[in-house]
């Protein structure tokens, strides 16, 4: 196999893999850096002559993933699209509405090159899809050549998928995102027990550590003390979270402590519009849960030691998913955007559970915090990753009585609400992906989606768990063969 990163930075952001296989010749995701602007946002797929590719491998449908599938399907209109059926519901959703991003960039920005792909271009990529089932192995003949791609549910995000790929006896197991700890909107990832010959791993956690006794339900537990104690205090929380997978996430949560008494009644509870339109396919994709075989259960799956106390009050139940009627349960709304001012204290206590995860410059979650964090009283509180070099990132390293500039709306304050991070990871801690990485005994594991330190992590690690173990640490866009 020869396999590229295309992604200019060694960073989580535009994520895509070039992998040669014989006569095939794949992609495996097609996204976009969320930090960065016009062609700057794209992997570099000017080394990818025009239609020379077979398959485009589509693992999940957040937007470091998919942000430029159009483009990269417009030089390479041969390309069988594969995804689940139900990354098929969401990638227009996701698509549509970065369209429509890119055309406010461009004017606000002065990005010239937006939009960076059409609206016709996303409907091109969905004429090209190809469904793949979780657990159903589908083969592809070229000039002689088999290729065989199984799909498996990675947990994560609705319709993710980890992908195995089988060429001339040989395994090779793609990680995509992936989280073992069962969700309350989707179950953990079903990973069959097999031994692989080259593993392509995540990275994202490499430097999260945590102390033996963390339990992640103990950890919802604080975020919804938290909340409880700013809202009786007379103040305001702002949950920044990523539109799929997240925001559905934390409303579920929110449902589960009102109605075990945890948070008071009588607030009210915002959402942002990309989300909600989310939850929309969600309901869709639950009411017909047969029809998008969401469900699937490995006979012998992998079962790393995840840190989750399934007794808790808190534990997700057996039955995962998300239903619409919890929006109506809680009352949620839609942002009042012209009620947002920058520097202007809301005046009733309220809870945002708004987009982006990262506080991303000119997304809802960018203008209420810079509404929250002048005052005392107000909460912000992550819950996911964050790139140190967005704006969540950076503001995560402040502490009370440092400024804080809002570049985007010229504005600087000091900060005096509350900015805590709870763990409520969409990711596998590190120590699962170890596990799996053992589990699989591969002769090659491959380094990806993660910062510099995070993949040092990994790298240091799996040479002592595999020191017969081939460890790649990819430099951004040079080719490796294993």
């Amino acid at each position: 196999m020869k396999f590229t990163d295309l992604n200019p930075k060694r960073e989580i952001g535009a994520h895509s893999l070039l992998i040669e296989l014989g006569a095939f010749r794949l992609l495996v995701d097609g996204g976009m850096s969320p930090k960065d602007l016009g062609l700057a946002s794209l992997p570099d797929y000017t080394r990818i002559p025009s239609d020379s590719i077979d398959l485009i491998i589509l693992t999940h449908c957040h937007l470091d993933h998919i942000g430029s599938l159009p483009c990269v399907h417009r030089s390479q209109p041969s390309a069988r699209v594969l995804m689940t059926p139900a990354s098929g519901e969401i990638l227009p959703v996701m698509l549509q509405n970065s369209y429509t991003v890119m055309l406010k960039q461009r004017d606000e920005k002065k990005v010239e090159e937006y939009p960076l792909f059409s609206r016709p271009e996303v409907d091109a990529v969905l004429g090209d899809f190809f469904p793949m089932y979780f657990g159903r192995t589908r083969e592809f003949l070229k000039e002689g050549d088999r290729l065989k791609v199984t799909f498996y549910p990675s947990g994560h995000v609705m319709g993710a998928a980890a992908v195995l790929l089988e060429h001339q006896g040989k395994k090779y197991f793609f990680t995509g995102d992936i989280l073992f700890r069962r969700q309350h909107t989707l179950g953990g990832a079903e990973i069959p027990s097999m031994k692989v010959d080259t593993l392509v791993t995540e990275t994202t956690r490499g430097l999260a550590e945590h102390g033996k006794d963390f339990v992640y339900e103990e950890e919802l537990a604080r975020l919804l003390a938290s909340i409880a104690k700013t809202i009786g205090e007379g103040g305001s929380c702002l949950l920044p979270v990523f539109a799929l997978g997240r925001m559905q996430e934390i409303i579920t949560l929110v449902h589960e402590g009102r109605k075990r008494g945890i948070l008071p009644g009588g607030f009210p509870i915002y959402c942002s519009g990309l989300g909600l339109a989310v939850v929309d396919v969600f309901e869709k994709i639950m009411r017909n849960r047969k029809k998008y075989a969401v469900d699937y259960g490995a006979q012998d799956p992998i079962r790393p030691p995840v840190r989750q106390d399934l007794g808790h009050h808190l534990a997700p139940s057996a039955e995962w998913g998300f239903r619409k009627r919890i929006l109506s349960a809680l009352n949620v709304r839609p942002l009042p955007r012209s009620r947002i001012k920058v520097g202007i204290d809301i005046r009733r206590p309220s809870l945002f559970i708004v987009s982006s995860g990262m506080l991303v410059e000119n997304t809802p979650a960018y203008q209420v915090a810079a509404s929250l964090l002048p005052f005392k009283h107000n909460l912000i509180a992550f819950t996911g990753y964050c790139d140190p070099d967005t704006p969540g990132g950076q503001l995560l390293t402040k502490s009370p009585g440092d400024p804080f500039l809002f570049e985007a709306l010229e504005f600087e304050t000091v900060v005096r609400a509350r900015v805590e991070h709870y763990d409520a990871s969409g990711h596998a801690d590190r120590e699962d992906l170890l596990y799996m990485a053992k589990a699989m005994e591969p002769s090659t594991v491959i380094l990806s989606h993660g910062d510099g330190d995070s993949r040092r992590w990994f790298e240091g690690a799996i040479r002592l768990a595999l020191p017969a173990a081939n460890v790649v640490n990819p430099e951004p866009q040079e080719t490796y063969e294993v």
